[in-house]
C-alpha cells in the first residue's frame, strides 16, 4: 500500500511539473539562505569570541581577589609557578600562560596615550594562544636585550608611529613610584579584540617585573582547555580550593560576546521560522490547486469505494515529496557552499574598517553545524504536513456525486 501510494503521489507530481519544479526551487533556495546566512553569522561570534579567548583571558582566567574590581599592580597572584604546575598536570587543560598587566602611559614625541602594559613570554604566548598569527607587522620579539615593545595596530594608529620607532612607557609600580623606560616598537599586532588592539604594550615579562618593582608575582593566569563542557566544573574546583583568587569563565569578563552567542540562536530561530513559512505557503498553495483541479478524480475514487484515509494519504505523500525534493536540494547547494566558506573564508576586506569596529574580522570563516540540518528538516517536515490540513478539509466536505459531474 505503501508503495502504491508513493507512485501516485509522484505520478500526480509529474503531470504538474512546472508547478512541482517551482515549488521544489522555493524550497531549495530559501534553505540555501538559510544555511548560509547561520554558517557566515556564527561564523563571525565564534571568531570573536576565539579573538578574546586567544589574545587575553583564555577559557578561565585567574587573579587576585579584588584585582578585576581595583585593578591595582599590587594584587598579584604570590605563588603562581606551584599553581601552574597543578594546572599543566590536569588532563582537562590544555595549556596555561601568565600576564604582568599595570594601566599606563605610553609616549612618542609628539602623542601620548593611555595604555595597558602587558608583560609576556614570547615563547610561551606562542604555545598557548598563537598570539604570533595575529602578528601584522614586524617580528614577534623584544630583540636581544629585550628592548623592544610589541603593541595594538589601532595604539599605532593613534600614536602615528609604526615598527622600529621609539616610545617612552611609564606607570606605576608596587612602590607607588613612577617608572619609566624607553622601548623601541618590534611589531604590530591587530586580534580585533577591540580592547587589546586600542591598548596593548606587550612588553618583555622580566622588564616588566623589573620596571614595576613584583618580584616573582603576577597579575594572570590565563587557562585555555580541550573541552568548553569543563569550564563550569573546573571554574567551581579551583576556586574552591584557592578561596584567595578570583576565577572568571571567558563569559564573565566578555558577556557581550556571550550575549552575541545566544542572539545567535534567536536569529536561528527567526530564519528556520521564515524558511517553514515559505515551504509551508509554497505547499499549501500547490495542493489547494491540485486539489480543486482533482475534484472530479477524487470524487470518482470516493464513489468506488476508496476510503478518505487513502486519499489522505496520497495528498500527504505528494507534499512530503515536494518538500522531501526541496530539503534535500537545498541541504546539498547549501552545505558545498557551506564547506567552500569553511575552508576559503568569506572575504569581507571592503567593509574591513567597519568590521574593525565592532571587532569582526575581515576574512569569515562559516560554520558547519549539524542542528543546522536537522531543524532545517523538522522545518520542511512541519511545514510539509501542516500545509495540507485546509486542502484536505475542503476535500472531505466535498460531494462525492457532485464532484463526479464537475468539470
Amino acid at each position: 500500500m505503501f508503495k502504491l501510494i508513493c507512485k501516485i503521489s509522484w505520478a500526480s507530481l509529474k503531470r504538474r511539473k512546472t508547478r512541482s519544479l517551482m515549488v521544489i526551487l522555493m524550497i531549495s533556495l530559501s534553505l540555501w539562505g538559510l544555511l548560509f546566512m547561520e554558517g557566515i553569522y556564527d561564523g563571525m561570534t565564534e571568531q570573536m569570541i576565539t579573538n578574546a579567548i586567544r589574545s587575553d583571558c583564555g577559557d578561565l582566567t585567574i587573579y587576585a581577589k579584588d584585582y578585576r574590581l581595583e585593578r591595582k599592580i599590587t594584587q598579584l597572584i604570590p605563588d603562581h609557578r606551584a599553581l601552574k604546575r597543578r594546572l599543566d598536570r590536569d588532563p582537562r587543560v590544555r595549556s596555561t600562560n601568565t600576564r604582568i598587566l599595570q594601566d599606563g602611559l605610553v609616549a612618542t614625541a609628539h602623542y601620548s596615550r593611555n595604555c595597558l602594559i602587558i608583560g609576556i613570554s614570547p615563547k610561551s604566548e606562542k604555545k598557548h594562544g598563537q598570539l604570533d598569527n595575529y602578528l601584522i607587522a614586524g617580528h614577534f620579539d623584544f630583540g636581544r636585550r629585550n628592548n623592544g615593545a610589541i603593541i595594538g595596530a589601532k595604539l599605532a594608529r593613534k600614536l602615528k608611529i609604526g615598527v622600529g620607532k621609539k616610545i617612552i612607557l611609564s606607570a606605576q609600580d608596587t612602590q607607588n613610584e613612577v617608572s619609566a623606560i624607553s622601548l623601541k616598537v618590534r611589531g604590530l599586532l591587530r586580534t580585533n579584540n577591540m580592547l587589546f588592539d586600542e591598548m596593548a604594550v606587550l612588553i618583555d615579562q622580566n622588564k616588566a617585573a623589573q620596571m614595576l618593582s613584583t618580584g616573582k608575582g603576577i597579575s594572570q593566569i590565563s587557562i585555555l582547555l580541550h573541552d568548553e563542557q569543563a569550564l563550569e566544573p573546573l571554574q567551581k574546583e579551583l576556586q574552591a580550593r584557592q578561596p584567595r583568587l578570583a576565577i572568571f569563565r571567558w563569559d564573565e569578563i566578555y558577556p557581550a560576546l556571550l550575549q552575541g552567542r545566544v542572539m545567535m540562536k534567536g536569529f536561528n530561530m527567526v530564519t528556520n521560522l521564515i524558511v517553514f513559512c515559505v515551504a509551508g505557503l509554497g505547499i499549501f498553495g500547490v495542493m489547494l490547486v491540485s486539489i480543486m483541479e482533482r475534484l472530479r478524480e477524487f470524487g470518482i475514487l470516493l464513489a468506488v469505494g476508496t476510503s478518505f484515509r487513502q486519499i489522505c494519504w496520497m495528498v500527504i505523500g505528494e507534499s512530503l515529496v515536494l518538500g522531501s525534493i526541496g530539503f534535500m536540494s537545498g541541504a546539498v547547494l547549501g552545505g558545498t557552499t557551506l564547506f567552500y566558506f569553511h575552508r576559503q573564508g568569506l572575504d569581507l576586506s571592503l567593509f574591513s574598517e567597519g568590521l574593525e569596529t565592532f571587532g569582526v574580522d575581515s576574512i569569515t570563516y562559516a560554520l558547519i553545524r549539524p542542528e543546522y540540518f536537522l531543524y532545517s528538516l523538522l522545518a520542511v517536515i512541519l511545514a510539509t504536513l501542516i500545509s495540507v490540513i485546509l486542502p484536505l478539509r475542503m476535500l472531505k466536505k466535498a460531494n462525492p456525486v457532485e464532484a463526479i459531474h464537475t468539470l
